[in-house]
């Protein structure tokens, strides 16, 4: 059997590496396909009746205002004619977003905890508007 090598590799060892990366790529995607089909309804699962679907739901709906609050500090100046008050709501309303995303994350066993949200609720809505 011969072994062919390129740049001081061998080739064999190349393309099983890349193999490998392709079936991790392969595997990721079929592992976030559902994700995306059930974004619009977890920020809903929130006001759920059932437990633990209401208490997931509040924690995600949670992690992701908090994590991606940030982005309302290049959507208010966008969206408001005013670049300096566009500028300053944006500060606000990443705080805001942040700490309500963190208090409902902290809270979400006790998911009949109403804590005020941001509009939109749901930080994937922030994307569309």
């Amino acid at each position: 059997m011969a072994v062919w090598y390129a740049c001081g590799r061998s080739i064999g060892r190349t393309v099983s590496e890349m193999k490998k990366a392709i079936a991790l790529v392969v595997v990721m995607l079929i592992a976030c396909a559902p994700m995306s089909f059930a974004a619009d309804s977890v920020c809903n699962w929130a006001a759920s009746d059932s437990y633990p679907t209401a208490a997931t739901g509040k924690l995600l709906r949670g992690v992701t205002n908090a994590g991606f609050g940030w982005i309302e500090l290049f959507r208010q100046p966008t969206i408001n004619a005013n670049k300096w008050e566009g500028a300053s709501k944006g500060v606000y309303h990443t705080l805001t977003r942040t700490l309500t995303g963190a208090a409902e994350a902290a809270t979400f066993l006790v998911p009949s905890i109403k804590i005020p949200a941001e509009s939109p609720a749901c930080p994937l809505d922030l994307l569309s508007s």
